[in-house]
């Protein structure tokens, strides 16, 4: 019984579940049974090695995806580290968090209230995504009544294409328009609060993608009293510090 035990513990997640005895035979073609495809499997199972090593492998293709995507590695983390007058405080950064989070439970307790039935409003259609993008647009400042109006879907769509613009921004050009790159993180800010979690794998590595831009954004910045840091410190403390997809700081 030992043995047995024994046997079955080095098996570990290789044991058979429907177990079959004898050898495979191919001279019949495709197998003719149930029972003759588990003893193929079984068969082939044996001739591979529990260890298998991946050697000269090209990395190329994974390296341009991860550069068109925006996904973010350490090094340009610490690429886009900004200079000392340019990072916030940690205590700052700790309390900014802890706002947030407050915010997003006030947040779902309001939409908790309010049946989607009754969210409409004069808001775009739930099915009109285009529609949504031009009202994120037009409005400088997000409206409760938007957050409160727009379906979990919606929401996330919406934070996909924002994050999307603040990945691809210009904030090296001359004429970089402030007003436009504030409103664009007021509706980042907003839609973060209003996202429902676990956030799906698209929205998790658009916020990453949007810290990358707005990293760039912040070393673009000429001093501490540029207009637009506030706006992008507050963007990567939430990004970073509540999402974990940056050094939040």
């Amino acid at each position: 019984m030992a043995s047995e035990s024994s046997e079955s513990e080095d098996d570990g997640l290789r044991r058979r579940a429907l177990a079959v005895d004898g050898e495979p035979d191919y001279s019949t073609g495709p197998p003719m049974d149930g029972f003759e495809y588990l003893r193929r499997v079984a068969f082939e199972a044996r001739q591979t090695p529990d260890i298998m090593r991946a050697e000269n492998m090209d990395l190329t293709a994974l390296e341009e995806e991860t550069a068109t995507s925006g996904g973010v590695t350490a090094d340009e983390e610490t690429e886009f580290a900004p200079p000392a007058w340019a990072k916030p405080d940690r205590a700052w950064v700790r309390r900014t968090v802890g706002d947030f989070s407050d915010l997003r439970v006030r947040l779902s307790r309001i939409l908790a209230r309010f049946p989607t039935s009754v969210r409409r409003g004069s808001y775009p259609s739930n099915a009109d995504k285009r529609d949504w993008e031009r009202f994120c647009v037009d409005v400088r400042e997000p409206p409760l009544g938007a957050l409160v109006a727009m379906d979990a879907v919606t929401c996330a769509y919406l934070l996909r294409h924002i994050s999307r613009g603040l990945f691809r921004y210009d904030y090296d050009s001359d004429g970089v328009d402030v007003d436009d790159v504030i409103r664009r993180l007021r509706w980042f800010h907003a839609l973060v609060a209003r996202v429902d979690l676990p956030l799906d794998a698209d929205t998790e590595a658009s916020i990453r993608s949007a810290m990358k831009g707005v990293a760039r954004g912040r070393l673009s910045t000429s001093s501490e009293d540029d207009e637009l840091l506030p706006h992008l410190n507050l963007a990567i403390a939430i990004g970073g510090g509540y999402f974990k997809q940056w050094r939040g700081e």
